[in-house]
């Protein structure tokens, strides 16, 4: 009996839902389809660690170009957000583009204070901890620091854009999707800063000033 190779295993139907999800070109899906020998999930595994390499290789390269995205929800949510790319070549690109909205799409949905974990300043991680501290007196001091760390983990999660589940697909994170789309246009990508604005929130900040 004839057994099919990897590469025979791969086919047109993979390549495209491959490439659908992750971004990544037809020949770089193939390659890892037949890696994955033809497991979605592995190839998809295979090249986030490839974008996540990649992305790691291009992040001290110069980002001076880019795009200010904006986003309104309803006429009551309002996004605005900064992304650098290296060229204005790809700052046109429609991959780059698509990255952009899909970041307002994520501040909008998602609500996060800070673009990485470094921006989270440290009196709310210490207020975070000291909230946290009656919860761990009462448990075993052995457990406690597995505990503290989950707890963390979680705050960042909710907090912080980048470890944020991404809203589209909630199998990858932001990271995941930023790592992929620098795997995709081959530039250093850096997500600069973000704004939102809820219809309302002046009244509200207002009151809690008077009262």
């Amino acid at each position: 009996m004839t057994v099919a190779s990897p590469k025979e295993q791969v086919s047109t139907e993979q390549i495209k839902a491959l490439r659908g999800k992750t971004g990544a070109g037809v020949m770089e899906c193939k390659r890892a389809l037949a890696q994955a020998k033809g497991d979605p999930a592995e190839a998809e595994k295979i090249l986030r660690e490839k974008g996540a390499s990649l992305a790691a290789e291009k992040a001290g390269r110069t980002a001076g170009q880019g795009l200010v995205g904006s986003y309104i929800h309803a006429g009551r949510i309002g996004v605005l957000v900064e992304v650098n790319c290296e060229s204005d070549f790809v700052a046109r690109n429609e991959d780059f583009k698509r990255f952009v909205h899909d970041i307002c799409l994520q501040v909008a949905s998602m609500n996060p204070r800070y673009v990485n974990r470094e921006d989270v300043p440290e009196e709310d991680i210490g207020r975070e901890l000291e909230h946290l501290q009656e919860e761990l007196a009462q448990v075993d001091s052995e457990v406690a620091p597995a505990m503290q760390q989950s707890h963390m983990e979680n705050f960042y999660k909710e907090r912080v854009l980048m470890d944020q589940s991404f809203v589209k697909d909630p199998g990858k994170t932001v990271r995941d999707l930023l790592h992929e789309t620098v795997a995709a246009i081959r530039e250093n990508i850096v997500i600069r800063r973000f704004v939102r604005m809820t219809l309302g929130d002046t009244v509200e900040s207002n009151r809690s000033a008077v009262s």
